[in-house]
């Protein structure tokens, strides 16, 4: 009952979707109407030529004198050439009619899928940190490319379909019964068999595709994290091993979209089963009727038409149902992530920062803060710090002990269980986001830049930037002569996550990036860590012209590079253990005490006073 109704409030909630195209839907509904009106046209021709050409049956008056005017006697030869260009041009009518149709949903419809995808990308982007922590790249992509076309299946199976399918099946009982009472009654009894059919097929459809979809994204999966890493996948020559992965989960997802397929074929043998079965008994009463006179065989050649045409109809609708249960899948998967409440959301009535000259903004917070990505698991428990406008904080403790989350809540990329985090005084959750990032800039580790040009990398934070300013930027973090030698200079487009630069280039050009967005707040997590010695010296001068007059929060595992912060804080399993100067841990910290005689006790260590 839950998945039930999970389900039809994601329908719900893909409706307006549709409903934003009305221009194109009203020019569907139009052309339908037009569409089906031809359409019952369609047999009458061959009436035409049976009852009166073949038969001979006197051709009615307002024929007869048409014929006349234009001189031609009704004899069975001009009957017959008359048939035929009725016919020609009924069905190059309908024809031109369904082209039009086809094109006209499809461009609504495409409207609609990327409409759909263009919200289902924004909500994708501001889900916090923990979401995608879950969700891979593969699976959103998925989602994205591919689950957003069901809006195609939802507009189809409770718009366009049902009003297509209704209008020719109420044109076509009109025109049935008033040709024969007696067969139209006929033709609808195998309408409940059908629609046990669809109940039955519909709930199983739904799981199968399910299935295949899930198939789908782990193969997509599989794919975007191997060529995502692929210097480590040649490193240690792993190609056969995800090849043959990537074999298996293909193969497993031809052989769930195998049994889909057997099991959408079953669905239309037993609905043709069905449909020819009533078509049998019409035919079969109708002949009769024949043979006593109670109609022509022109009447009958129409109405076994029309009955095929209304079985259609009424097969089609019952077919929705079973469309939109395998269509469900990815509604489902869609309305995990558009109704998802993993979003850090503006406040109702958001607080502006204090209007303060530079030298006085930047002051953090963190007041007894206690955080678990999953619940049972604290990250940290009751950690309180403070960071004064232009003061450098330092945090150090071993992998695992809350660092990175720790600095993670000043920009909300996740927001706090217990404690508050505030800017300036004000607390970061009464914030506008936008606001709040806007004043913290952010240096990491594995700097990740886009496939774009070493301009548009800098100026990546703000767009607008002249290229005056990406140029004294890039010189500030020593990146201009680097980027001076690449074959186009500041144009160059670099690879996928600055895979064409070296670790320190990718590094000074974040710094750049940073120093560009000039934000009074200052995250750098282990920005030196992955360089070694020299090009860490080289970049030393950039950081500390970086890190001068903002407020600073540098995670670092080499304590040479932070005894001059105005504090440490250490931390450990979560929990603050020691918070000070480096002379001061040195006394009270055993923890900083045991990582600092370990470091500097190893060959080639040098203290740096």
């Amino acid at each position: 009952m839950k998945s039930s109704f999970s389900s039809m409030h994601g329908l719900r909630r893909l409706l307006p979707y549709s409903l934003r195209q009305w221009p194109w839907l009203v020019a569907i509904l139009l052309l339908t109407l037009v569409s089906s009106a031809t359409a019952s046209l369609q047999p009458w021709p061959m009436k035409f030529l049976i009852d009166y050409a073949v038969q001979g049956r006197d051709v009615f008056g307002p024929l007869a004198m048409i014929l006349g005017r234009i001189g031609l006697q009704p004899s069975p030869s001009v009957l017959i050439f008359v048939a035929a260009i009725s016919s020609l041009i009924v069905f190059a009518l309908s024809s031109v009619l369904n082209v039009a149709l086809n094109l006209t949903w499809n461009v609504g419809g495409q409207r609609m899928v990327y409409d759909l995808a263009g919200d289902l990308f924004s909500k994708l982007q501001r889900l916090s940190l923990n979401f995608h922590r879950r969700c891979t790249v593969g699976d959103s992509l998925s989602r994205l490319t591919e689950d957003t076309w069901c809006i195609y299946s939802v507009a189809d199976g409770l718009l366009i379909s049902p009003i297509q399918q209704i209008i020719t099946l109420t044109v076509m009982t009109c025109v049935g019964f008033a040709l024969d009472p007696l067969l139209a009654m006929l033709a609808f009894c195998v309408s409940p068999l059908l629609a046990l059919s669809s109940k039955y097929f519909g709930k199983r459809l739904k799981r199968r595709s399910h299935l295949g979809r899930e198939a789908k994204s782990r193969v997509m999966s599989l794919v975007h994290q191997t060529l995502g890493a692929i210097p480590l996948v040649q490193t240690f020559g792993t190609e056969p091993r995800n090849t043959q992965k990537f074999r298996e989960l293909a193969a497993h997802a031809i052989t769930l979209h195998q049994r889909g397929n057997l099991l959408g074929s079953s669905y239309g043998l037993v609905n043709g089963l069905i449909t020819t079965t009533g078509l049998a008994i019409v035919l079969y009463v109708g002949g009769l009727r024949v043979l006593s006179g109670a109609i022509s065989l022109g009447t009958l050649l129409v109405f076994l038409s029309y009955v095929r045409q209304m079985q259609d109809a009424s097969g089609n609708l019952f077919k929705i149902f079973a469309q939109l249960k395998a269509a469900e899948a990815s509604v489902d998967r869609i309305a995990e992530v558009m109704d998802s409440d993993e979003v850090i959301k503006d406040p109702a009535h958001p607080r502006p920062l204090p209007d303060l000259p530079r030298g006085q903004r930047g002051h953090i917070r963190i007041e007894n803060v206690s955080f678990a990505y999953d619940p049972g698991q604290p990250v940290l428990e009751g950690v309180t710090l403070e960071a004064r406008p232009g003061e450098v904080v330092a945090l150090v403790g071993p992998t695992g002990a809350g660092k990175s989350t720790l600095v993670s809540l000043i920009p909300r990329f996740f927001d706090p269980r217990q404690g508050r985090v505030t800017f300036d005084g004000v607390d970061v959750r009464d914030m506008r986001v936008a606001e709040l990032r806007r004043n913290v800039s952010i240096v990491l580790q594995d700097p990740f830049l886009m496939p774009l040009s070493v301009a548009d990398n800098i100026a990546y934070g703000r767009p607008g930037a002249s290229r005056e300013e990406i140029v004294a930027a890039a010189r500030a973090a020593q990146a201009d002569l680097f980027i001076q030698q690449l074959p186009k200079g500041y144009d160059t487009a670099i690879g996928e996550r600055g895979a064409t630069l070296s670790g320190g280039e990718r590094q000074r050009l974040s710094m750049a990036r940073a120093l560009l967005k000039d934000a009074p707040v200052l995250i750098l997590d282990e920005p030196t860590s992955a360089l070694d010695g020299i090009t860490e010296a080289l970049l030393v001068q950039a950081l500390e012209r970086l890190m001068q007059g903002r407020t600073t929060f540098i995670i670092a595992h080499r304590l040479s590079t932070i005894q001059h912060a105005n504090r440490i804080a250490v931390l450990d399993h979560g929990c603050l253990v020691g918070l000070g100067s480096h002379a001061e841990l040195m006394e009270s910290a055993a923890l900083y005490k045991q990582f600092y005689e370990h470091q500097f006790s190893l060959p080639g260590s040098k203290v740096v006073a």
